[in-house]
């Protein structure tokens, strides 16, 4: 691979079908200083590749006609790894798409969604690391400077197993020093066992032309060292092995298997042995007069970074927590584990993303405020998942023995309660408990019961809110929206009721009175005479996900005799994280019906335009938040219409909603958003007022006016 030019930029060839992708890598690694050239297909790309090589490669996984494996292959055909290295493009979570990558001769690869600010930095490192490697090949230069951040040790050897050149890893060191073994078999240096195991290894390199991982232990001065090798070949018969040090993983693997009494993945005490250490503490402070503090602390937005990231990276955030709180608390500070002293300050794990801290022997909460406020300031340092960097922070509650608890489920009740009080407050901050907590509490679980029988009293109702061309204000939808008449407290607002809906499973059940509800004054307005247009009707993700939700709507459909193509179901942002096969299938049988789908709120979560394509989605709604900002936000004004670019490349409608000014109507017709929604238009009104609004067909919209 030729060293690019200090006086110009790489190459690098991005090869994608999806014009949109192609542009959004474009753009990222130009910001990187990348000369881009782009392929649409697998063909294409091996034609570009028979003029100039690039310096790098960035290929997609699913392609039509030759897949992105396959041109992988034939790459590596011509150019070894170090020549032209590849990135390849995967699904999030595809395990075995990223294993087939690895096989196929590729120097690394990327997940989808892309993190586009972190994209140009991993081209930069792949590209370095491949001319490192080439470097090692050409033994130009055996004392190049080592790479921070990788902390692997890369060997270079011939097919006899030969050491010919070494570069160490960062805060690693070999089985023996470079002068005992460069220019020396493998079967000379390391014993038997691990000596044929690497062999082989490098046969089946050089014989498949594909890279091999081998695992073995090697014994140390400090004991019993286990390793992972990546072997690759290199050209002219040599290979390239890259080393890790694994022996941490697998001491706490073993670790993790023997202490049945604490927490599997986080080696914290699980919740039995927690309370177990509380009981004995507040035996002991009750004998003594001393006072107890226990601190009750939830990561906040830990779901979504299950939701986006994957399982893994969530589990990884909760082991990198749990370091960080036993670690890096306050000197001298130790985690609750049998048969260690019986002061000090106690953590634990009690399942999810909650974690615990007992205060022993306070003499008063000064100690305790600290120690919430050195939690916080701990846990706003970022967390590094992979390529991935995380901000989170936590909500902590505080409950104190003797006075908010005698015993450890009073005291760990009081102190969730005062949790979700924080979180009540904003998130990252914390609470001490007090009775006004429980009062809320329990206001909270009457708004509960009385919805539950709100649904049963039909206390609910619907309103319908217009949308409307912006062009001449035609009304071509309406939007369903739910309110709620208490018998005692008047109108309660949606944003009060729904997050509880949320939380305690009853939206399943709202959800699905809004959807029979508007599908029956659909029927009433088409008995009327009334040319009604689509109406749309918010499904949340708990309720998508809901037993026979999507059989339900047939059902519903059926029962009240619509024409399914007037009806919409806008869907949320978090639904296109979860490409579920059946869920899927479902969804495109409804739009087989007719049923339309739409995504809300586009812009304010993590989807990938990469997932909408799965989905039959036909039109995306531009957050209010955005639109809120028009036309004078430049942030605003840019993503608007970068959304709106994008909805039109991949034949998606879309529509804006909060419109409230004329300004911001005038900044989207000119940027071709041609649907609005808002207070600009009208606000919601109930059945009969919209219904006049219907059989007048339009709205009258500034500048230009439309005809009775």
């Amino acid at each position: 691979m030729p060293s690019p030019d200090a006086s110009r930029w790489p190459t690098v060839l991005v090869v994608d079908d999806d014009q949109v992708m192609r542009l959004l890598e474009r753009e990222a690694l130009s910001g990187f200083e990348f000369e881009v050239n782009e392929a649409a297909t697998g063909e294409e790309a091996l034609e570009v590749l028979t003029g100039a090589t690039p310096d790098l490669a960035l290929l997609d996984v699913d392609l039509p006609g030759v897949d992105g494996f396959e041109v992988c292959q034939r790459i590596r055909q011509r150019w070894d790894m170090s020549e032209l290295p590849v990135i390849m493009v995967t699904g999030m979570d595809d395990l075995e798409s990223i294993n087939r990558a690895y096989e196929s001769g590729a120097n690394d690869f990327i997940a989808k969604p892309i993190n586009w600010p972190i994209l140009g930095h991993r081209a930069r490192y792949v590209l370095r690391s491949a001319q490192a490697a080439r470097r090692l090949l050409e033994l130009e230069e055996k004392h190049a400077a080592i790479v921070q951040a990788i902390p692997d040790m890369i060997f270079l050897m011939d097919r006899e197993g030969t050491y010919l050149d070494f570069k160490g890893g960062y805060g690693t060191a070999p089985y023996l020093a470079p002068d005992e073994f460069l220019g020396r078999k493998a079967s000379a240096v390391l014993p038997a066992d691990v000596a044929e195991l690497l062999l082989g290894g490098i046969e089946r390199a050089l014989a498949h032309a594909e890279l091999q991982s081998i695992v073995y232990e090697l014994p140390m001065a400090d004991g019993i060292h286990h390793y992972e090798a990546r072997i690759a070949p290199s050209g002219a018969g040599k290979i390239v092995s890259v080393v890790r040090d694994i022996t941490l993983q697998k001491i706490n693997e073993e670790k993790i298997r023997r202490l049945a009494y604490f927490d599997t993945l986080t080696g914290m005490p699980n919740r039995e042995s927690f309370l177990e250490k509380l009981d004995h503490e507040l035996r002991r402070a009750g004998r003594t007069n001393r006072q107890v503090a226990l601190l009750f602390l939830d990561l906040d937005g830990f779901k979504r970074v299950n939701d986006t990231l994957g399982h893994g990276a969530g589990d990884y955030l909760l082991q990198a927590v749990a370091a960080r709180l036993k670690e890096k608390l306050r000197t001298g500070d130790f985690v609750a584990r049998p048969a260690l002293d019986e002061t000090g300050m106690h953590f634990a794990r009690l399942g999810g993303d909650e974690f615990t801290v007992v205060l022993a022997d306070l003499e008063d909460t000064q100690t305790v405020q600290a120690v919430a406020r050195r939690l916080q300031t701990l846990l706003g340092h970022p967390f590094r998942i992979g390529d991935q960097e995380i901000n989170v922070t936590a909500s902590i509650g505080i409950a104190i023995f003797p006075n908010d608890g005698e015993d450890a489920a009073a005291l760990l009740k009081h102190a969730d309660t005062a949790m979700y009080h924080a979180k009540e407050q904003g998130r990252n901050n914390w609470q001490l408990y007090d009775k006004t907590q429980t009062t809320e509490t329990m206001a909270r679980m009457a708004l509960e019961n009385d919805m539950r029988k709100g649904l049963e009293r039909d206390e609910f109702y619907l309103l319908y809110q217009p949308q409307v061309l912006t062009e001449d204000g035609t009304i071509v939808g309406i939007e369903a929206l739910i309110r709620w008449r208490h018998p005692d407290h008047g109108v309660v607002s949606p944003a009060q009721f729904i997050p509880v809906a949320e939380d305690s499973g009853l939206i399943v059940a709202i959800g699905d009175w809004v959807l029979r509800s508007a599908c029956q004054q659909l029927r009433r307005w088409q008995a009327n005479g009334v040319h009604a247009p689509r109406v749309a009707v918010n499904v949340s993700a708990r309720q998508l996900r809901a037993h026979d939700f999507l059989g339900s709507v047939a059902a519903i459909i059926a029962e009240t005799g619509i024409d399914a193509g007037r009806l919409e179901l806008e869907l949320t942002e978090s639904i296109l994280m979860e490409p579920d096969t059946r869920l899927i299938d479902g969804l495109h049988r409804l739009r087989a019906m007719g049923v339309h789908f739409s995504i809300d709120d586009f812009g304010t979560g993590y989807s990938s335009l990469s997932y909408v394509k799965r989905f039959p989605i036909g039109m995306l709604k531009i957050d209010q938040s955005f639109v809120r900002g028009l036309p004078d936000s430049a942030d605003d004004a840019g993503i608007t219409t970068a959304i709106i670019a994008m909805a039109r490349s991949l034949g998606l409608d879309v529509i804006a909603e909060g419109v409230e000014r004329r300004e911001q109507l005038e900044f989207l017709r000119q940027a071709n958003c041609h649907k609005a929604q808002g207070y600009l238009f009208g606000r919601p009104l109930p059945p009969d007022q919209i219904e006049s609004l219907l059989r007048r067909g339009c709205i009258v919209l500034p500048p230009t006016s439309c005809g009775e």
